[in-house]
């Protein structure tokens, strides 16, 4: 009988060794791939501190049970997985719930000083225009760093000029702010047509850029001339 006992732990205890190892060596590699993926998306996303704080948390949790319970420490290893998993996708839909809010928001606020004074078109058409260059290459892809980009030549200038006049941003007109909401929600939501063609400049009908001459015109709506560009041959 002691035999048949030895000959029955044999196979195990070679087994538990195999596990163990298995188990801490992907603890270690989901320890390291938290650390990664946190500041990766540090890297990326600004507002992403606290998507590196969860993921620290979740590698460091997984380290000690591997410490603790080195015989179950592959099957809190791939637990560890699934729960890093669930912490990412809900940090980074935090992430974008942040940012489209932020979107939202500079959107609004361009309609509101750049056309303000403009029917519902021409508050559409120059929210057309923030988002036709988050869509083109040349520019920024995300609202807000379209709304405050700075020229190339004139650094302390913005292609939307009431981002860099020194006055308030903070809207006065609460009638003109609501409706400014309103249309930057239709316009984010794909829900409003764009009235200028694909323009990805203007200027007030009141004056008459050099640069304008050096784009193709499109289509005057209200007091604003938009641009688009110039077709190669």
């Amino acid at each position: 009988m002691a035999d048949d006992g030895a000959a029955r732990r044999g196979p195990e205890t070679r087994y538990r060794p195999d596990r163990r190892l298995a188990g801490r060596v992907l603890c270690a590699l989901l320890a390291a791939l938290a650390e990664a993926a946190g500041w990766l998306a540090l890297a990326v996303f600004a507002v992403a501190r606290h998507l590196l704080r969860e993921a620290r948390i979740v590698g460091g949790v997984l380290l000690r049970a591997a410490r603790r319970r080195p015989q179950a420490t592959l099957d809190i290893g791939v637990f560890g997985l699934a729960a890093l998993a669930v912490a990412l996708l809900w940090q980074y839909q935090r992430i974008e719930q942040a940012r489209m809010a932020d979107g939202r928001e500079c959107l609004a606020l361009n309609i509101y000083h750049e056309a303000r004074g403009e029917p519902e078109v021409g508050k559409i058409a120059v929210g057309e225009v923030v988002m036709n260059r988050v869509a083109d290459p040349h520019f920024p892809n995300d609202v807000c760093a379209v709304v405050k980009q700075k020229g190339r030549i004139f650094k302390n200038r913005c292609h939307f000029s009431w981002w860099c006049d020194g006055l308030s941003d903070r809207p006065t007109d609460a009638q003109a702010w609501t409706e400014a909401q309103g249309l930057a929600d239709k316009i984010l939501a794909g829900q409003a047509a764009d009235p200028t063609g694909g323009a990805l400049w203007y200027h007030a009908d009141s004056v008459a850029p050099d640069w304008g001459s050096k784009l193709a015109p499109g289509p005057k709506i209200g007091h604003h001339q938009f641009y688009l560009r110039p077709v190669k041959k």
